[in-house]
């Protein structure tokens, strides 16, 4: 029965080290480019010194979209400082349940310490909201230095 249990232990470790890291994950956020979008939006941005998260949400409510996308903008800031931080799958259901939900929901996801630690000393460089035909659109910039 030990043995049993010891070769279970070993091979469940191994199969631990031998998954290769994650090195990058298909995560879902607005790139993609319309009419509407700002110039700095479209600009292609070097991440050699900084990391660059630029996002865009949608909603027929001015504050929801800006409150989801700085929250989905933080995530995906998060998981590009920490690789690690959250799997694909789990980011893919999270930035999911933010962009489906109301303000109230979007509030009781805000407030989670792990990412702000994370993206401490981040800045916004550009915000913008464009309005067209009761759809609000804002449009977001974060920028934090790599160590």
């Amino acid at each position: 029965m030990k043995n049993i249990i010891l070769l279970v232990s070993i091979l469940f470790l191994y199969n631990c080290a031998a998954k290769p890291l994650q090195t990058s994950c298909n995560i879902k956020v607005n790139k993609s480019f319309s009419k509407n979008d700002p110039s700095w939006f479209k600009k292609k941005e070097n991440e050699e010194y900084n990391y660059i998260v630029k996002n865009k949400e949608s909603s027929g409510n001015r504050d929801l979209a800006q409150t989801k996308n700085l929250l989905v903008s933080e995530i995906i800031l998060a998981n590009k400082t920490a690789s690690d931080f959250m799997s694909c799958e789990n980011q893919n259901k999270a930035l999911y349940t933010i962009r489906n939900s109301d303000l109230d929901g979007i509030n009781q996801i805000q407030n989670g310490k792990i990412i702000k630690n994370l993206i401490k000393g981040y800045s916004i460089s550009n915000n913008e909201t464009i309005e067209d035909d009761g759809k609000f659109t804002n449009y977001l910039r974060i920028i934090r230095l790599r160590k």
